[in-house]
């Protein structure tokens, strides 16, 4: 089965690093790279080609919104899950609306990662 090909972008570089060793031992991950921040997302993401980036929506700078618009605007775009801690409905809303494919609390991420892996990818590979 071939493995997803994984990128982090988040500020915090113990949380990214923490997605990343999280991963990575799952398995069925391959984690490219991560960045920890907008611009870098963007350059990283055109370089490495990944087939499913988690963001952060609290970035300072670009936020996590403005990188996933940008990202999902070129062409062969991957999966995006946006990420945060906050738990409002309106940043559930403006993932969707940027164009993210699914939205996952940073707090539920080792739970919600099998569904959402079902959901973009099918076939159980979290």
């Amino acid at each position: 089965m071939k493995r997803i090909r994984v990128m982090v972008v988040d500020d915090s570089l113990q949380f990214a690093s923490a997605v990343g060793q999280f991963l990575a031992r799952k398995g069925n991950f391959e984690v490219l790279a991560s960045a920890n921040s907008g611009s870098e997302a963007l350059a990283r993401a055109s370089a490495e080609r990944p087939d499913l980036m988690f963001i952060d929506i609290s970035m300072p700078g670009m936020n996590g919104l403005a990188v996933t618009s940008l990202i999902k605007g070129r062409e062969a775009a991957p999966k995006i899950v946006m990420m945060t801690l906050e738990t409002g409905e309106e940043h559930r809303i403006g993932a969707m609306a940027a164009g993210a494919d699914a939205f996952l609390l940073k707090e539920d991420f080792a739970r919600g990662l099998p569904a959402v892996v079902e959901m973009l990818f099918g076939a159980s590979r979290a």
